[in-house]
Parts: structure tokens; sequence; C-alpha cells
């Protein structure tokens, strides 16, 4: 009987481009857009800068690119650099139940796509294919957040001790062992080797510890770069263990999770696809503060209200914002200032355009950007859990603001960027524009343009690495 990697595996190298649906094929290419998007303007930040910095020192085979330089550097390096620059802003996609999965999975097939010269096609079934295995994976594992669904506590939401991102392992290598071109024995070797080598979860400790450092959820550069160094490492005949998912002491017990459901990840494979279900992010900040954001900017549109006008705001989001990661107001560097509910209000009123601005350091210590984070108060929304129970995409915020004596509010279900409903959905234009404002202090107008256009058309592309030219600044 075949391991559960096996079966991975399987799906993995039997799937082609003509399998997927136009949906996850379109998706791909939008998560592709924002994320070099999300990568160009990382590279304005301090976690970006260092990261691509170390890259070059690494060095290597000139083989692959860091996202919008010149720089060429070994296949592993660029994964590193590059998943470092798609996140580090905080505005790339989210696909639940993994959270974040591209910065993880999509600069391993970036990186070893460009060394082979391999097609859009390839890297679109890629894509799709990374996305798809660590949205599985994570799915058998036991959730960030568990809603109480009966009783007294009817909505409260409960939250494990251990969680994180180590099951963006799978994806990661699953992309890079793809572009390979390995086949199925090869793959689930590399699979065997990538949960072995899963860092640990860090995520619920990282929150509840408010720390200032650079360091995140978990750092997206080493994930990517252990996904394309699994697969290269299987290529040359490097065994894993194949039974890394199965049993009761496989990969879901080491990685602190408090329940498996391994049905969960192979049922429907090659039916239901997770990419469709993408989240895009409006602003650049933590995906949980989106919808109060929504709601706050909307409010001072509207009524034309000046930051000097505002005398109070007060903010109910997800409860996620109780732990000391969102409390902050000593805001030190690029990463507080993604995570502080106060900050990213006070930025919103300011009126500045969606991008690393939010996070300059011109930003972060301006007069004005203190003075109103006192201005600004927050809470769980009281029906948080219970809107999410009736419907598992509903993110309910609600915002009142006090301004001229007078008292503006407006609560929403959904923030906009989400899949569902249709209403909230990010039109292609839309991406297009956030990726030209990302990529513009790093790209003319033309190349910009020039790389919009191989995205869009990507499956016609023979050489992805015409893409990769075209975001070198």
């Amino acid at each position: 009987m075949k391991t559960l990697a096996q079966q991975l595996a399987e799906f993995v190298v039997e799937t082609k481009y003509a399998d997927l649906p136009e949906a996850a094929v379109h998706e791909a290419k939008r998560v592709l857009l924002d994320s070099i998007g999300c990568a160009l303007a990382g590279m304005t930040v301090e976690k970006g800068r260092l990261s691509a910095a170390l890259a070059r020192r690494l060095g290597g085979p000139p083989e692959s690119s860091i996202l919008g330089t010149r720089d060429k550097v070994s296949c592993a390096a660029a994964a590193f650099a590059n998943g470092e620059l798609i996140n580090a802003l905080d505005f790339d996609a989210i696909l639940e139940p993994a959270i974040h999965i591209s910065p993880f999975v999509l600069p391993p097939a970036l990186a070893l796509g460009e060394s082979r010269r391999s097609s859009g096609r390839y890297l679109i079934v890629a894509s799709v294919l990374g996305h798809e295995l660590s949205a599985r994976v994570a799915s058998g594992l036991s959730s960030g957040r568990t809603i109480v669904a009966e009783g007294p506590d009817r909505g409260k939401v409960l939250r494990p001790p251990v969680h994180g991102y180590s099951a963006n392992a799978f994806g990661s290598v699953a992309g890079a062992g793809k572009m390979l071109g390995l086949d199925a024995d090869k793959m689930a070797h590399a699979m065997g080797i990538a949960g072995y080598s899963a860092p640990m979860q860090t995520g619920s400790h990282w929150q509840r510890c408010g720390t200032s450092a650079l360091i995140k959820y978990g750092s997206a550069g080493w994930m990517a770069q252990l996904g394309t160094t699994a697969a290269l490492l299987a290529d040359t005949g490097y065994t894993g263990d194949l039974s890394v998912l199965d049993g009761d002491d496989g990969f879901w017990r080491f990685s602190g999770s408090e329940s498996w459901n391994p049905e969960k990840v192979s049922n429907n494979l090659g039916q239901d696809w997770h990419i469709v279900n993408m989240r895009y992010k409006i602003y650049p900040c933590c995906g949980v503060l989106q919808g109060a954001l929504d709601c706050f900017t909307s409010i001072v549109k509207e009524n034309h209200l000046s930051p000097e006008e505002v005398e109070r705001v007060e903010v109910f989001l997800d409860p996620l914002t109780e732990e000391p990661l969102w409390q902050s107001r000593e805001i030190e560097n690029e990463v507080h200032a993604q995570f502080s509910v106060p900050y990213v209000v006070a930025v919103a009123a300011q009126g500045l355009p969606l991008g690393a601005e939010w996070q300059a350091p011109t930003t972060r210590k301006s007069a004005g950007v203190r003075a109103f984070m006192n201005k600004v108060i927050f809470a769980t929304h009281p029906n948080y859990g219970s809107a999410a129970l009736e419907n598992r995409h509903a993110r309910m915020a609600k915002v009142d603001v006090r301004a001229n004596g007078r008292s503006y509010t407006i609560e929403r279900s959904f923030a906009r960027g989400t899949a569902t409903p249709e209403i909230a959905r990010l039109s292609d234009r839309e991406l297009e524009d956030k990726f030209r404002h990302n990529a513009s202090g790093v790209l003319p107008e033309e190349k910009a343009n020039n790389a919009v256009k191989f995205v869009w058309e990507l499956e016609e592309l023979k050489n992805i690495s015409d893409l990769v030219d075209s975001l070198a600044g």
C-alpha cells in the first residue's frame, strides 16, 4: 500500500497543464503578479534588503535572479532572497488554512524554472500544485483557531498552544520538484526530506511574545530554500522517509498538531483546487486588520475627515489582536508596523499610498502618525466567532469614529480582496494597479507594463527568463 507521501507525489508528477481548470490557471497568474509586485516593494525595507544582501554573499553559480535586480546567484540562494522579499511587507496573498503560502512555494519554482529555462505553463502548474499541497497538508492538521460551536461558549475563538507554517514545506518542495521534472519515486523522497527538514512551529509563541525582531511567524526565505534544496537533493538519488505523513508519530505529531486527518489531505485530489480561494491584501499589513481598515477608510473618505478632525477611533475586530503582537504602540521596525492596530489606523488616516510608504522610517517616526495612535482603541468584535460559524468566510469588523462632535460607524462581514462573496473579489485591473505601485520604486513604467503582459500571457511564454529579466531594476 502506498504511503500518503507517495500518493501526493504521484498526483504532482502526473498533473499536467491540461488537467487544470481555467479558474485555477487564471488565479495562478493573479497570485504571481501580486507576489512579484510585493517582492519588488520588499526591496525598499530593511528585511528585504538584508536578505538580498545575504543571497549575494552566498553566491553560487549565476543561474537564478534576485527579483528586482540584475544579480544572479544559485537557485537555492535566489529562492531564499525572493521568499523573504515577497513576504517582507506582509502584503502578500492569503490562502487558508495554511494562510501565507505564496512566499514559500513560488520562489523555488521561479528559481529552478529560470535555471532550467522552463516554460510559463510549467510555472503555472508548479504554482498551482505548490499552493495545493501546502493547503491540503495544513487542512489535515489542527487549525490555528477553533470556534466553539455549541453551549454557553458558542462563538468563542480558541487558539492552540503550538501553531505555525511548517506545512508549507510540502508545497515548497512539490513546486520545486515539478519544475525539476522529478519522477514519482524521487518526488516522494523529496517530500520525505522536506518533511524532516521543516521548521518548528513558532507562530503561536511569536504572536504572544510581541518581539521587535525582524523575524516573523516563520522565515519564508529559509522555507523556500528548503523546498529547493530538498528537490535537488532527491534528484541526486538522496532518499527521504516515505512514511513522513503516516502513522501516530509522523509529521503531524512532530509539527505540534493536536490532531491529524489524512482524509482531508487526499480527498478529491485533482477535483477541488484551493488556489481559487486566494485572498489579496489591499493594505500593506497583517491580514486580520484588512476589514477594519476597510471600515475606517470608508468613513474617512465618505465624510472627508482630516486627521485633525478625528477625536477618537474605536475598532472591533479579530480576537487574535488580543495578543501582544498587535498591541504595540512603539514602532521600532517594519514588522512592528505590519501588525500594530493603532499604527495602521493612524497611517490610514494620513491617506498615504497603499504600499511600502506605510512602513517607511519617515512614516514610523511621523509626529502626526504618533499623535493619531493615541486616539485609537480596539477590542474583539463581540460577534466575530458566531458570524464565522454561520459563514466560514466571514471576518467581522466594525469601526466607530468620533469627529466634529459626531459619530460615524461602519460594520462589515468581509474585507475587500476575499474570493467570496464575489462583490469583495479584486479585479484583475485592481491587482495590476497594486503591482504597478509596488514596482514603481524599482522599475520604469515600460518594464512594469512588460511584466504585466508577460504574466497575463504566461501560458504562451516559452522561457520564463523573459519574465524574470523584465523585473530587473
